[in-house]
């Protein structure tokens, strides 16, 4: 397993779509933090760092990440079939469902590394300002942990494009649409306001995540709606190993799968 991944490290020189997707993590919150107004008066250090750090945990996170993860489990996992180069792995030997576990932890590398990325472009804005970083670190070790959510959220389609078998067009259109959906759940009611237990609020990546993040924001500062808000919605927060229990379970549920399938697929 270490020399495939040693393998699928050396193969990112020729890859600059790795790059360039960890890069776009900063889009977002920097693009707020220019042209938004509301986003440049910032009270003090706390508020700037909360601030520009929801905006990459609620946007980047889950308009971005999401998505880059799937198109880049399609290029990774289809990569030595269109190259041709699948039969000779084969006979060296090279497991299969090894190579594709592989190829997912990658992945599970690159969506640390986009919000790793992120957050330290929100770091560099604030010192930029003038601002000591108060609360930084404790939501730099956050946005991991929703990277690391999000990985496990797009297993469902990485396995989706498997079985579709290089249908690279349908795959990101179910992609866009199973993001959307995502974003939508995670910010509708009915759905962040459900008890932990098996069902879609828990389930989905979406409003999992939102039920996770949002206690670690500062919110001691809000207006009347954000605080109306907090009450109604921090009974249902999930503490951080019932987040990570869901994360663990579902993604062995779907490497397995992932890995069976890619295994049972012609060379």
């Amino acid at each position: 397993m270490l020399r495939l991944l040693r393998s699928e490290f050396a193969k990112l020189k020729r890859k600059p779509l790795f790059f360039a997707a960890s890069a776009a993590s900063a889009l977002i919150p920097l693009g707020c933090a220019l042209f938004l107004p509301e986003m440049q008066d910032f009270s003090s250090g706390a508020e700037a760092v909360d601030r520009l750090m929801s905006t990459l945990f609620q946007m980047s996170a889950y308009l971005l990440l999401m998505p880059a993860l799937v198109v880049l489990a399609s290029n990774l996992l289809f990569e030595e079939q269109d190259n041709d180069t699948l039969k000779n792995l084969m006979t060296v030997p090279v497991s299969k469902p090894a190579l594709a576990l592989a190829k997912m932890i990658l992945l599970f590398l690159f969506a640390i590394a986009f919000m790793v990325v992120g957050s330290l472009v929100n770091l560099m804005m604030v010192l930029a300002s003038g601002l000591e970083p108060v609360g930084f670190w404790r939501l730099f070790c956050v946005g991991i942990g929703q990277g690391i959510m999000m990985w496990a959220g797009a297993l469902p389609c990485v396995l989706l494009v498997v079985l579709l078998n290089r249908s690279y067009i349908i795959s990101v259109i179910i992609t866009f649409f199973y993001t959307a959906v995502n974003y939508i759940f995670g910010t509708n009611d009915f759905f962040i306001m459900q008890p932990f237990g098996f069902n879609p609020g828990t389930l989905l990546p979406g409003p999992l995540t939102f039920r996770w993040f949002f206690q670690y924001l500062d919110t001691s500062v809000s207006s009347a709606q954000m605080t109306e808000l907090m009450e109604r919605i921090s009974p249902y927060f999930v503490t951080t190993p019932q987040a990570f229990l869901v994360v663990i379970l579902e993604s062995a549920v779907f490497l397995t799968l992932i890995a069976l399938v890619y295994k049972r697929q012609s060379c």
